[in-house]
């Protein structure tokens, strides 16, 4: 099974707002091409798969799809609500772009119920998209301003620290686990990268985020292993060499280790 990679949004386009599609549907599993979709349902029934989480499809419920995540629909009622789908580039420089796009792990979860703050939610997806229609002066500085302000809202919700703004060194280190972690699982290798010493590494990890640098590998490897097993019709052995393992035996310890189960149990499980 290949994954289809889909992008809703033309070449030169930022921003789009729309109302959720009011049909009953079973989608098949698929990413987004480099942009962020908020979905906020007032109405609907059924089931959100992202990555390998399964979430209760209720009204007031709020979803977020990263880049480079993977969902599907189940739906048995028809959904109401709001669709936002937004480039990287729109909210650059923005104080929440880094833990969007760049940190690891994410700091905000996939899915959240919000009955209980419902009327803001509504307040601030209703201002977004009379903003969107009108495209009056400067209305993208004002949508950014009210994505700030969902955000912070949603942050709320996660009860997580003040968001401080990235260190250089940590956004470098989660560039270079995203394009190397198939093929490396050593911090040194990673400390290598950044011309400092893998304890260095650590303290930055530790000090921000509150583990190490080896835990971030370990968690990207996990996900990743995840994702493969639910959506890929690849072999354990080709998942295992494809994760940068010598042995599929390696990675069976691995993954038992982390996840408590075996990959084969896993993959027949969620299956």
């Amino acid at each position: 099974m290949t994954i289809p990679i889909k992008n809703k949004l033309l070449e030169d386009e930022l921003f789009r707002i729309k109302r959720m599609k009011e049909v009953i549907k079973t989608t098949d599993p698929h990413g987004h091409k480099d942009y962020l979709e908020i979905i906020y349902l007032h109405e609907g029934a059924g089931t959100h798969h992202i990555d390998h989480q399964a979430f209760e499809v209720n009204p007031f419920a709020l979803y977020m799809i990263l880049p480079g995540q993977i969902h599907s629909w189940d739906l048995t009622a028809i959904p109401k609500g709001f669709v936002i789908m937004l480039q990287k580039d729109f909210l650059l420089n923005q104080p929440f772009y880094d833990y969007l796009f760049q940190a690891f792990p994410v700091t905000f979860k996939s899915g959240y119920a919000l009955e209980h703050v419902n009327e803001t939610i509504t307040d601030i997806f209703t201002n977004i998209e009379n903003e969107f229609n009108r495209k009056e002066e400067n209305y993208h500085a004002v949508i950014q301003t009210y994505l700030q302000l969902l955000f912070n809202l949603i942050k709320r919700e996660t009860k997580t620290e003040e968001i401080n703004p990235l260190p250089e060194q940590l956004k470098q280190f989660f560039s270079a686990l995203e394009a190397n972690f198939k093929t490396d699982h050593e911090i040194g290798f990673y400390a290598n990268q950044l011309h400092i010493t893998s304890k260095t590494l650590n303290n930055i990890c530790k000090k921000t985020l509150g583990r190490s640098a080896g835990e971030i590998i370990t968690e990207k490897l996990n996900i990743e292993a995840k994702k493969l097993l639910l959506y890929s019709d690849q072999t354990l052995s080709e998942i295992a060499y494809g994760l940068g393992f010598s042995d599929p035996s390696h990675f069976n310890k691995f993954f038992k280790r982390q996840i408590g189960v075996m990959p084969a149990i896993y993959r027949k499980g969620i299956s």
